[in-house]
């Protein structure tokens, strides 16, 4: 267990390599400027000596290795396996812990959303059911091992909360799934195939505004408390579309951070003068 001298037992938890930087310091700041007040724990999975240094300006970085490592296939090979770090989040030392990815953005106060009934576990649900998260062939090995809800309406494992002390053997359950199975199983979108499993029958869901990724999901027209910036292109990345969504992720990169944001202004700014 990861012992923390926080006062408030409540924490927020992320995870990043030097690849998502750019997105884990937009995250840090946005939840400076909307939540000032909680801790934040960063799972350092492959961060710059750099970017670590900055990183601890605001928040506890705590170096970890994924229990296992997983090959990405198809479109989602992008996804590395730093995203199992949030498994460790069960071992930290708080009464609550709200996991949030790194290629999201807050705008506005958190604390919402640790009024969870005890036994459960918050998240925003996806239109996808459980079925859909898993090709054919590998529901087959799954089903051989065991009862899963196909039909069950599935999350978005990019944001959830939870009590660790109900979890605390999560990467120990997690590894113990993946190794008793092919290992192509979990490959498509790896920890959200893996939490959607071990958390069945204990979901709590969450308004969609926590999670709400401008790709996929419709906009009512007022603001969310939380983007997330699902798939590629990242809001980093030279072709995002320069929308309302990117001005917020934007706002909370600053050069002396991230320099390279400066080169993205100025190609960018290239482009609205019809350069490029």
């Amino acid at each position: 267990m990861v012992h923390s001298p926080w006062s408030d037992k409540r924490c927020v938890a992320t995870s990043s390599d030097s690849n998502y930087f750019p997105g884990l310091i937009a995250l840090l700041r946005s939840l400076k400027k909307t939540n000032p007040g909680l801790p934040v724990v960063v799972f350092d999975g492959g961060l710059t000596p750099r970017q670590r240094k900055i990183t601890a300006k605001f928040a506890e970085v705590i170096k970890r290795e994924p229990f296992f490592r997983i090959k990405g296939r198809g479109k989602f090979s992008y996804i590395g396996d730093t995203t199992l770090l949030k498994f460790w989040a069960a071992k930290l030392d708080a009464d609550m812990v709200l996991y949030l990815d790194a290629d999201m953005v807050v705008l506005e106060d958190l604390s919402p959303l640790f009024s969870i009934p005890a036994g459960k576990v918050g998240a925003v649900m996806e239109k996808n059911t459980v079925r859909n998260m898993f090709r054919k062939q590998h529901r087959e090995i799954l089903s051989a091992m065991g009862d899963v809800d196909w039909d069950a309406q599935g999350f978005n494992a990019g944001l959830f909360v939870m009590r660790p002390s109900e979890w605390r053997d999560l990467p120990e359950k997690g590894e113990t799934l993946f190794r008793s199975m092919d290992e192509e199983v979990f490959s498509k979108t790896k920890d959200q195939q893996l939490l959607n499993v071990l958390f069945a029958g204990h979901v709590e869901p969450l308004p969609l505004r926590y999670n709400y990724s401008p790709i996929y999901d419709a906009s009512n027209g007022s603001l969310p408390a939380v983007i997330h910036f699902l798939y590629n292109p990242k809001p980093w990345h030279y072709s995002y579309p320069l929308d309302k969504y990117y001005r917020y992720y934007r706002s909370c990169v600053k050069i002396s951070d991230h320099p390279a944001v400066l080169l993205l202004d100025i190609y960018r700014l290239a482009r609205r003068l019809g350069k490029f």
